[in-house]
Parts: C-alpha cells; sequence; structure tokens
C-alpha cells in the first residue's frame, strides 16, 4: 500500500510541475509552491492573464488545469464561433474556462458564471474582475430544475461539490444558496438574448436541469459542453434524447475526459 501512495503523490507533483511550466514567470511561480505551501495561495501569470489559486482548497484541479490541460481546449477546433463571445458557464469553480476562451483569443461580450460554493465563488469573483470587468455576472447560485432554496455544508473548495452530496466536515460553514433554473439563469444573464457556448459541470444537477420542463431556453445555445456524470443507463439516454428535442447533436468527447461531450444546436439562429 505505501508504494502506490508515494507512486501516486510522485505522479501528481509531476503533473503539477508540468502544468505550472504552461504558464509564465515559471521560476516565480514555483518559488511560491515551494516556500508557501502552508499557505495555499498562488498567483498565476499567462500573458495579460493574471488568476488566484487555493491549492489547499483544490482550485488547482478546477482553475489552472481547465487553462493548462487538453480537456476543454482541443474542443474549441471543433466549433466556429465569433471572436466576441456570450459565455455561460454553469459551474464555474475559479474561473478556468472564461479565462481559457480568454487565452485562445477571443474577447467575453457578456459573461455569466454560476458557482455554489461561497468560498470558491469569492476567488472566481476576483479572477473575473480582474481579466474580464464589472461588465460580467458572477453569480452565487446552485442551477437545478426547479427553483428552491437549499441549506447546505460548503467545503473550502475544490471541484466536486454536489447539491446532492453535500457532507459535514470539520471545516465546512453552512449557507443558504439559492437554487435557479436554466431558464431563470438565461434570463438574469442574457434576458432574452442567445449565448454562443454553455460550458456546464454541475456534479449531477445537469438530469433535473435538462429532464424537466425548465430550460426550453437551451435553444437559444449555439455549443454545449457538458460533463454528463455517471448514472443509471435509461436516465443517461433520456438526457440524450432531451438534447436531441431541443436540436442538439454530439460532436465530439474529449480525448482526456470520457464525460466531457460537445453537443451543436443545428436549429441554432443568431
Amino acid at each position: 500500500m505505501q508504494r502506490p501512495l508515494m507512486f501516486q503523490k510522485l505522479t501528481n507533483a509531476l503533473e503539477g510541475l508540468r502544468a505550472i511550466t504552461q504558464f509564465d514567470r515559471v521560476f516565480f511561480t514555483l518559488c511560491q509552491r515551494m516556500l508557501g505551501r502552508r499557505l495555499g495561495w498562488t498567483i498565476y501569470a499567462k500573458g495579460r492573464l493574471k488568476f488566484l489559486v487555493d491549492h489547499l482548497a483544490g482550485d488547482q484541479n478546477g482553475t489552472r488545469d481547465c487553462i493548462a490541460g487538453p480537456m476543454y481546449r482541443e474542443l474549441f477546433k471543433e466549433m466556429q464561433m465569433p471572436q466576441q463571445l456570450r459565455l455561460l458557464d454553469l459551474g464555474a469553480n475559479g474561473g478556468g474556462f472564461p479565462l481559457l476562451c480568454l487565452d485562445l483569443g477571443f474577447a467575453l461580450s457578456e459573461l455569466t458564471c454560476v458557482e455554489v460554493n461561497p468560498f470558491t465563488h469569492s476567488r472566481l469573483s476576483l479572477n473575473i474582475r480582474h481579466n474580464v470587468g464589472l461588465r460580467a455576472k458572477v453569480l452565487n447560485v446552485a442551477v437545478g430544475g426547479h427553483s428552491r432554496q437549499l441549506t447546505l455544508s460548503f467545503p473550502p473548495g475544490g471541484t466536486d461539490f454536489s447539491i446532492y452530496g453535500a457532507k459535514d466536515g470539520a471545516a465546512n460553514e453552512e449557507a443558504i444558496i439559492e437554487v435557479l433554473t436554466f431558464d431563470e439563469v438565461m434570463s438574469r444573464g442574457f434576458s432574452d438574448g442567445v449565448v454562443d457556448l454553455c460550458k456546464m459541470d454541475v456534479e449531477g444537477a445537469e438530469y433535473e436541469v435538462f429532464l424537466g420542463d425548465t430550460a426550453d431556453s437551451l435553444r437559444r445555445v449555439h455549443y454545449l459542453i457538458i460533463e454528463i456524470h455517471a448514472a443509471e443507463p435509461t436516465k443517461q439516454d433520456a438526457l440524450l434524447r432531451k438534447l436531441m428535442s431541443q436540436g442538439f447533436e454530439r460532436i465530439k468527447t474529449s480525448s482526456t475526459c470520457d464525460d466531457v461531450h460537445l453537443f451543436v444546436n443545428r436549429q441554432w439562429v443568431d
């Protein structure tokens, strides 16, 4: 048991080093990580981008690696989008996906980010405000199939928080969170406008979001990148059928994560 654990730690360290080399000021970043490991907070820079990652909370998996890794980046080759993007990010974590869009040369004419964890949302707000500006909407809410309020216990961060499996922990704090439907998020973020790209990673809530009758505005989305989490085959099939009924066709699955899929809306009209 000891050798596999050590091997995993070594693998994680090497992967972290590889990710750091994708950014500017590598030596400075390495010094931050080596000398400030107990602090957790690290500033990364890439071109004009500068953003905060809390390693102790696990932000690196959802913010840094979103930019440095190929999981989302490779999907952009399959899309034909304007340089001025209208972007909706559901499950935004620390803002890695909008920052990836900026790194790829897109401008964000309209941006709405949704993040349920208040701790993570605070770092998301900082990163988006610094790199995008005040025009972006950064919502500390959850997305679901019907409107409601939930009292949830939140960890300091991480990428796998679910509104269904929130567990108490020594470092967790409770907060009351508003749950909005997809249609309500679209209304708050874009009024009755259209969205060029929606990225969705909501840890299993995608089923209640799309299998109900509160996501009609999905028709106003051109491209959808969605992580479809494990569920019963009948439930997954129902989700795929619902997307197809809205005009969506799956055109690619990420080569590094077979749960992440790119759909295009064949009925979309700008």
